[in-house]
């Protein structure tokens, strides 16, 4: 009688920690034959997942920071505004000669902008959440939101108006970093379906509709002096100043939605113990919004996705 009891309070923990942990339906059914047995594992029911990965964005979005002064926020945003790099300069120079930058302007007698930047994205960091609604192995419908924080780069040149130190060229000309700053958010929504590779290994293919959400952060150029390794930003993106005088960073931005597609396919390894691993490659065409900029572009993504066990006994149990 005690190991009775024992053994249904054990029955009884063990179905609330699984309930605790996840949504997840999953059954196996042997079948016998004359030559070998073999086990057949169905998968229903809900299951929840973690993404972790590497994104690239497109990078013609990314010309929203170059500073041309071309780029508005528009009316949604009237407490913001973006500078040229130009006009930016010349503002501080004339207005916070306290500043180090003026201090750097001063030096060159007659300086003016030469070019502006190409501009690109960095690989960025994403990670994210994944639910997905099995009704079998093969089919499921899948839901992800992740989140990226985009940084974009380039480098633009100015004519100093002294002459070049080694006596080279006509022009000394000076290169300074531009940088851009943004976080994003992808909402998916997609059909997956399997194709059988190897025993616990399998193809996973998706397809479905993506929408994405913008929020720009910074943007600014970093200068330097000629002697020291001290760095300086100037922000491009600022406040609205009705007077004059020092400028602050613009904050508070309203987020902007676009809507677009992906695809994506991958491996999925399940384990004994529980749970799937897969791995994963997305592209996602996806219609950005960036201020009054609308830019339409492929972006990549290749990440990892842990789909939990149903329990979390075995969890602590499996060996990866």
């Amino acid at each position: 009688m005690m190991r009775q009891a024992t053994i249904g309070m054990r029955q009884a923990v063990l179905a609330l920690m699984t309930l605790g942990w996840a949504a997840t339906a999953q059954a196996q059914m042997t079948v016998y034959s004359d030559e070998e047995d073999y086990t057949y594992e169905s998968r229903e029911g809900l299951e929840f997942g973690l993404n972790i990965g590497v994104y690239r964005g497109y990078p013609l979005a990314a010309y929203f920071y170059d500073g041309s002064g071309l780029n508005e926020l528009g009316l949604t945003n009237v407490n913001a505004q973006v500078w040229s790099i130009d006009d930016r300069l010349r503002q501080l120079q004339s207005q916070q000669q306290s500043h180090p930058v003026s201090g750097i302007l001063n030096e060159f007698p007659n300086w003016q902008l030469e070019s502006l930047p190409l501009m690109q994205y960095r690989p960025a960091m994403f990670f994210g959440l994944k639910t997905a609604k099995f009704w079998n192995p093969e089919t499921a419908l899948v839901l992800h939101v992740d989140a990226i924080q985009m940084t974009a780069e380039g480098a633009w040149t100015l004519s100093t108006g002294l002459l070049p130190d080694q006596g080279q060229g006509n022009l000394d000309i000076r290169t300074y970093p531009i940088l851009g700053k943004e976080q994003r958010l992808n909402v998916a929504l997609g059909y997956r379906t399997s194709v059988y590779l190897a025993e616990g290994a399998s193809w996973g293919l998706e397809l479905g509709g993506m929408a994405n959400a913008v929020s720009i952060e910074e943007n600014y150029v970093v200068l330097t002096p000629t002697a020291g390794n001290s760095r300086y930003e100037v922000n491009l993106l600022t406040s609205v100043n009705v007077g004059s005088g020092q400028l602050t960073a613009a904050n508070n931005l309203l987020t902007q939605w676009g809507m677009g597609f992906y695809g994506s396919a991958g491996i999925d390894l399940d384990f004994e113990e529980g749970g799937h691993i897969e791995l994963n490659a997305r592209v996602s065409r996806d219609n950005l919004m960036l201020g009054l900029n609308e830019t339409r572009g492929w972006n990549i993504a290749v990440f990892l996705t842990w789909m939990m066990p149903s329990e979390f006994g075995n969890f602590a149990r499996a060996s990866f």
